[in-house]
């Protein structure tokens, strides 16, 4: 499942579902708050993948961030929706992701790592 931002940077381009890990948050609670906030559903399970660097910029101004990923387990992917700041919920076959339409690179590394450690 992958997202496509409804707002800028990168506005129209596919993503994955996240955000920015709050003050005092860990990353396994930002995984469960940014996913009911961005698709209305709850995790029920998750595991940690892998990172990659990422150079974020807005407003003309670069964010360094580390892009950490999650394999993550919902009861109720049915009942997902856009929201928050994602502007639809696109679902692919990872093998046939359009890697030219995913928003970083980092996006693009995630999805390749995941493919090639064969992640279940």
């Amino acid at each position: 499942m992958l997202s496509r931002r409804a707002i800028e940077p990168n506005r129209g381009m596919l993503d994955l579902p996240g955000g920015f890990v709050d003050v005092m948050e860990t990353a396994e609670e930002a995984v469960r708050r940014e996913i009911n906030e961005e698709l209305g559903i709850a995790v029920t399970g998750l595991q940690y993948l892998t990172s990659f660097p990422n150079e974020y910029v807005f407003s003309g101004y670069s964010v360094f961030t580390l892009d950490m990923a999650f394999v993550c387990q919902v009861d109720d992917l049915d009942s997902a929706h856009p929201k928050d700041d994602i502007s639809a919920i696109e679902f692919y076959d990872l093998k046939t992701v359009p890697f030219q339409e995913l928003c970083s690179d980092s996006m693009r590394n995630i999805i390749e790592f995941y493919l090639e450690n064969k992640i279940k």
